[in-house]
């Protein structure tokens, strides 16, 4: 088979596929999106000299992005390794074709740079190029645009090569987050100071090579090609069938989650849930818009917030400063991705039915796993208010407490109503599960809190008395867990004749 069908097959086998039902409204959802942001990159680029310019009049704009392609390219990276999907091409159906396998590396190498996450930034690059070459200076937009497109080859090429390493470490993976929040915290003092930063590195390398200097443009083309030829005989590697990688003690998942499974069954459900999450893309997405996005952006917004301000405030302010980053800041985990528990799993319900454990084990392993996530949500932004003195730690405390006691196992209790199932090894937007009978169990969860707010007036009342509620809840467990088995085995045939049908109509 030659090279050319090949490249004839991909965009027919593209356009081929059935875009029924989910499918459409993911691709019309997604088109919107690229559109959207694109359209929007496109004048960003267009007015760049000009925003440049009123900024600092004597810079050249050129410079001035070049200096931000590092930065920029570590953050798309990042977003990149949680949210997007595999390779983008999947090599199994090439690899039975009679095509030399070096062929097959440089064409799903080449295939793998098609795709929106690299067509959307490159409408930045292109209008500032095309405004800069129309302004006099092709030249050196020539050469911004090289810059641009291969941090953009860069990253594409570096976050399947990433996932790979980081999939079964989960102690790699918190240290690569530690050192993106301490690069980005360094970054801020290193303004303030004047000591080097990324910004300056940046401004070296991909600056140099807008200038024509020889020593950064050689650095960065040698870094480029050693990147690809990586990627090359990586993905080679990973083409081979049935190779047999040497891995930590037991062969399987790390050593640490290793003994984390043997603590018990329980435990060893927790664990196969959390690896769910992390190997797949439409997981990984709903962990990174909710739980991240609401400790970061939410819970950090309450930092210049003083003792006094929470004490003046009373009734429904209190609630509304209050209640919504509490409450979803610490139960983000819980809230967002729990309530598509045994969704995520619906495509092969009948196999976890069929696998000889209990249904309190199952359910303990998923109450497990919800709480080691709201324990995650907590710990993460604490030490950062511990270090300003933000007396949103009261607020942040109590709500935790209400999160893993109260809303955690009611989740459960609601997921159990689920009868859609999600789609995970592919990236879909607007997938969730809806039933009458988990509203009914959610609404009041978020009602509880109302009560101390408004019949007290002291802090310590009001956010003692959420707190109560939560402690209460955590001390009643057993119930909880006697009553979610019982929820759990009531439905369990329910769900599985409702994933089923969903299918038999999505197929």
């Amino acid at each position: 088979m030659s090279v050319w069908s090949l490249l004839h097959h991909r965009p027919r086998a593209y356009w081929c596929v059935p875009f029924r039902g989910r499918r459409l409204a993911s691709l019309l959802i997604i088109a919107f999106i690229a559109l959207y942001f694109g359209g929007s990159l496109v004048l960003a680029g267009v007015f760049f000299d000009d925003l440049v310019r009123e900024v600092a009049p004597t810079a050249d704009p050129l410079l001035v992005a070049a200096k931000g392609l590092l930065p920029f390219g570590l953050g798309y990276a990042a977003i990149r390794l949680v949210i997007a999907s595999g390779l983008g091409v999947d090599p199994r159906p090439y690899q039975v074709l009679p095509v030399h396998r070096s062929v097959l590396v440089s064409l799903l190498s080449v295939f793998t740079l098609f795709s929106l996450w690299n067509a959307v930034p490159l409408t930045f690059v292109g209008a500032v190029c095309v405004e800069r070459a129309m302004s006099g200076g092709g030249l050196a937009a020539f050469r911004f645009g090289l810059a641009g497109l291969g941090v953009l080859v860069a990253v594409t090429y570096a976050v399947p090569m990433l996932r790979r390493a980081v999939s079964g470490r989960p102690f790699v993976a918190l240290g690569l987050v530690g050192l993106l929040v301490a690069a980005t915290a360094l970054e801020a003092v290193d303004v303030g100071a004047g000591l080097v930063s990324l910004l300056d590195v940046s401004g070296w390398l991909f600056g140099g090579v807008v200038r024509g200097q020889i020593l950064p443009a050689t650095v960065a083309m040698i870094g480029l090609v050693g990147l690809v030829g990586g990627y090359a005989r990586w993905l080679r590697r990973m083409m081979v069938v049935d190779r047999s990688q040497p891995r930590a003690a037991s062969g399987g998942p790390s050593v640490w989650l290793s003994r984390l499974a043997r603590r018990g069954p329980a435990w060893r459900e927790a664990v196969l849930e959390g690896r769910l999450l992390w190997r797949n893309p439409q997981t990984r997405m709903a962990l990174f818009t909710t739980s991240i996005f609401l400790i970061t952006v939410i819970a950090f917004a309450f930092f210049p917030m003083k003792q006094a301000d929470l004490r003046e405030i009373s009734g429904l302010q209190l609630l509304n400063l209050t209640l919504f980053p509490g409450l979803f800041a610490t139960g983000g985990a819980a809230i967002y991705y729990g309530q598509n528990l045994f969704g995520w799993e619906g495509h092969c319900f009948e196999a976890t039915m069929a696998r000889p454990i209990s249904s309190r084990t199952r359910v303990t392993g998923k109450l497990l796993f919800l709480e080691a996530g709201t324990l995650a949500c907590f710990l993460i932004p604490l030490p950062f208010l511990l270090i300003r003195q933000s007396p949103f730690v009261i607020v942040h405390t109590s709500f935790f407490l209400y999160n893993a006691g109260v809303v955690a196992p009611a989740v459960i209790a609601g997921a159990t109503f689920n009868r859609k199932a999600l789609a995970i090894d592919e990236l879909s937007f607007g997938q969730t599960n809806f039933s009458a009978e988990r509203t009914a169990i959610m609404i009041p969860l978020f009602g509880i809190p109302f009560l101390p707010l408004f019949l007290f007036d002291r802090l310590i009342l009001q956010f003692g008395g959420i707190a109560g509620f939560g402690l209460l809840s955590l001390f009643a467990m057993p119930l909880w867990l006697r009553g979610l088995t019982r929820v759990y085995e009531y439905n369990r045939y329910a769900m599985l004749e409702g994933f089923q049908a969903f299918r038999g109509n999505e197929g």
